[in-house]
């Protein structure tokens, strides 16, 4: 009775509907234009990819593992060094408290190394006319050049390159130098000297212009080939000292190159007080202070001593002070390579212990199991 109180369509769809009699719909295709649902192709694999990962940290890893083993070894190494040098500077020391001996006649350019630092007596001349001049150089902040002269030995044991020592720039002209006796002695004199063997040339010295005698750096080869003397290099020890036995034998040989002895000995000293009187003054004046208000002769007292600024006020070279010149840094490179292996040796533990070097695949598979 209830079912025919419907129109026959109506009644019809009720009936269906309760006994789910109507097909089901197919879904609904979702409009999703922003998405794109075509999977990504590539011809790449993840075991491909893990094989290059790998040799890269087997590379990385190898190095990290060699580091403290080489700089371990580095370190024995300069320590190995720092013996050698600490007894070459010793024994270069012990040299320098030894009197000074006459420079041998036949003595050899494969000797020098074993009388470095030696301190020897050599006996000559000067030749001025073949100086040479490395630099520039400063000294107490001021601009000059190292001197070195050729040397005739007296004993016949050939020319030698002498180094002076340090002169400033306006004194490099030889018509400006004061104090002949002491800038520019000549005669027959005695030098104490100190042998040197000149370092090698480093990577950024400038090679030497051809027809000048400036040099940057000692070329003890190109130097001996210009100024004709055997590959012997020495060092002027430092001596502010007066020579006055040095002006008395220019006198003595210029009077007694001639039959008028007298007169040439009037004549020189005439003309040294006429040209040089700069030198006579300033001898005096250096000397006064020294000796109290006495009038003491410029030519008798050799015990007197100048200051450093007086020399280079008159162009008069500053020899070597005797030390041994030696950089010993092995100490410090010790320090570097055995602290570098140190710190390599802890990052390599730290790396071990906490497992840093993984396989990016195994990783990728480990975490799609457990969050998918």
């Amino acid at each position: 009775m209830f079912v025919r109180k419907f129109r026959n369509g109506t009644e019809i769809s009720l009936i269906r509907r309760f006994l789910h009699f109507d097909p089901p719909k197919p879904p609904a295709t979702p409009k999703t234009l922003d998405i794109d649902w075509k999977p990504i192709t590539t011809n790449k694999s993840l075991k491909r990819d893990g094989n290059k990962h790998r040799t890269g940290r087997s590379v990385v890893f190898g190095l990290l593992c060699l580091t403290p083993v080489v700089t371990l070894g580095l370190g024995f190494w300069q320590l190995q060094r720092l013996k050698w040098k600490n007894s070459l500077v010793a024994e270069c020391e012990d040299r320098l408290t030894y009197k000074p001996l006459p420079l041998p006649k036949n003595f050899r350019e494969e000797d020098v190394e074993n009388f470095e630092y030696r301190k020897v007596l050599i006996t000559g001349r000067f030749d001025y006319e073949k100086e040479l001049l490395v630099g520039p150089r400063l000294h107490d902040d001021r601009k000059g050049y190292i001197l070195v002269t050729p040397f005739t030995r007296s004993n016949g044991g050939g020319r030698i390159l002498v180094e002076r020592g340090w002169i400033s720039e306006e004194k490099v002209n030889q018509e400006k130098r004061r104090l002949k006796n002491l800038s520019m002695p000549e005669g027959t004199i005695t030098l104490e000297c100190l042998l040197k063997v000149p370092p090698a040339k480093g990577m950024f010295h400038i090679e030497h212009k051809p027809g000048t005698n400036m040099f940057r750096y000692v070329d003890l080869e190109r130097m001996c080939k210009e100024t004709n003397c055997k590959p012997v290099y020495a060092q002027v020890v430092q001596d502010f000292k007066d020579h006055p036995e040095w002006l008395k034998d220019r006198a003595s040989e210029i009077g007694h190159e001639s039959s008028g002895g007298l007169w040439n000995l009037w004549r020189w000293r005439w003309q040294s007080e006429s040209d040089n009187s700069d030198d006579q003054s300033q001898l005096e004046t250096f000397r006064a202070p020294m000796v109290g208000e006495a009038k003491v002769s410029a030519y008798k007292d050799s015990s007197l001593e100048f200051s450093p600024l007086q020399f280079v006020n008159a162009g008069v070279p500053i020899g070597k002070v005797p030390k041994v010149d030696y950089t010993n840094n092995h100490l410090n490179y010790l320090v570097t390579w055995w602290g570098l292996s140190l710190a390599s040796t802890v990052l390599l533990l730290l790396v071990l212990k906490s497992k840093k070097f993984v396989n990016p695949s195994d990783e990728k598979l480990r975490h799609a199991r457990k969050y998918m």
